[in-house]
């Protein structure tokens, strides 16, 4: 049975995810900071003899979703046919059984390693890094539009914007490098936060600074800054990008699972 759920009855989806939230660390967070209720948004639980078997989290036009490991993903055909998203995101598991009901031909797949640090990471370079403002914003959005992961995603001021929301709401943080002339070469970021989670992203180095470490600094300092606040970093390094799985198997971070991401290829 397909149970719609109000704010008022989240925390038993909480309470089935538990310390598997690693697994959907994004539906999770959203769940907390968003709730289920306003325009664009909505959670939905398979229940069978009142037990949660199943959970679906629209965030917009992307739908998460979970089950633990060797559940069976009841009315999930029947929310993908009503939401059509146009991403779709669930642990790598699950996978098989969206095979069952969508043609992958239809979507661009991606496999993303999650990774977490249990330890301090080493950064390797004696730099300033700084959290940034508001004021930094335009410019940070500036040297993201430099990298092709952003600039294929976003217009300019649709980035500034989705910047300046995240600080505003306190959901995540902005971590900056600038040079001796005051120039911002390299940038990372926490892409959201609660009170024992933090998501990792965002690295960008300017392309005239790449191959001098930066990089592996802002990101050692961001992930040593949360985890010395008793929070829990969590990131997603793509499954065929050896050269980054490499350097960071070398760093020393942990692999605890796997994340699948489908997008529509009309979109």
């Amino acid at each position: 049975m397909l149970v719609k759920r109000t704010n008022q009855e989240i925390q038993p989806v909480l309470d089935y995810i538990g310390e598997d939230y690693v697994q959907c660390f994004y539906l999770y967070m959203d769940v907390i900071e968003c709730g289920a209720e306003e325009e664009g948004l909505g959670l939905w639980t398979s229940e069978e003899n009142g037990q949660i078997s199943c959970v679906y989290y629209r965030y917009y036009d992307c739908l998460h979703l979970y089950g633990r490991e060797g559940c069976v993903l009841e009315d999930a055909e029947k929310l993908l046919e009503e939401i059509q998203p146009n991403v779709i995101i669930c642990p790598k598991y699950i996978l098989e059984q969206l095979e069952e009901i969508l043609n992958l031909d239809d979507y661009i797949y991606e496999s993303n390693h999650i990774i977490t640090a249990n330890k301090e990471m080493e950064g390797g370079l004696d730099v300033d890094i700084k959290e940034a403002t508001d004021a930094d914003v335009e410019e940070i959005a500036d040297l993201m539009l430099k990298a092709d992961i952003f600039s294929e995603v976003y217009e300019r001021e649709a980035l500034i914007e989705s910047l300046r929301r995240r600080l505003e709401e306190g959901f995540g943080r902005l971590f900056i490098i600038r040079d001796e002339t005051g120039r911002m070469i390299a940038t990372n970021a926490t892409n959201g936060e609660t009170d024992k989670i933090a998501v990792v992203g965002g690295l960008v180095t300017d392309p005239e600074m790449r191959g001098r470490g930066l990089g592996r600094a802002i990101t050692a300092s961001t992930w040593n800054l949360v985890r010395n606040e008793g929070k829990r970093g969590l990131a997603y390094l793509i499954e065929d990008n050896i050269k980054t799985i490499r350097l960071h198997e070398k760093m020393g971070y942990d692999f605890i699972g796997y994340s699948a991401k489908l997008v529509k290829k009309d979109k």
